[in-house]
């Protein structure tokens, strides 16, 4: 499938390396750039002790300027509602399940190149 436009994505993390592992899943896919600032899709990393993820996620979604995308380390069950009450478009849990093909459809989703699908779904 070609693409005409590259999808521009801003990855938020707690740290640089949480960062650049996942722009490094990115990387090989051609039709995305990512950028500091100002991109189409943020993607937001939620560590399990990440004290400033849950500020970052309700100033990401606040104004619903840009589709949200996020990876977890690990999710209860309430954050995962609370997470759908923000309008987050895919939710994608770290480990050997994230794949670049799984990140790829989520930026892709986010990015309203693909059909919507409940965020629920993502995590099957």
């Amino acid at each position: 499938m070609l693409y005409e436009k590259r999808i521009t994505v801003n990855v938020h993390a707690g740290d640089e390396l949480t960062r650049a592992r996942i722009v490094r899943q990115l990387r090989p896919t051609p039709w995305f750039g990512v950028v500091r600032e100002g991109g189409a899709v943020d993607i937001l990393f939620l560590g399990r002790n990440d004290k400033t993820a849950g500020v970052q996620l309700r100033r990401l979604t606040r104004d619903g300027r840009t589709p949200v995308v996020v990876v977890a380390e690990q999710l209860s069950e309430t954050e995962l509602m609370a997470i759908e009450e923000y309008g987050v478009t895919s939710v994608l849990l770290w480990g050997e399940r994230l794949t670049a093909g799984r990140l790829s459809r989520a930026v892709h989703n986010a990015a309203g190149c693909c059909p919507r699908l409940p965020v629920l779904t993502a995590l099957v």
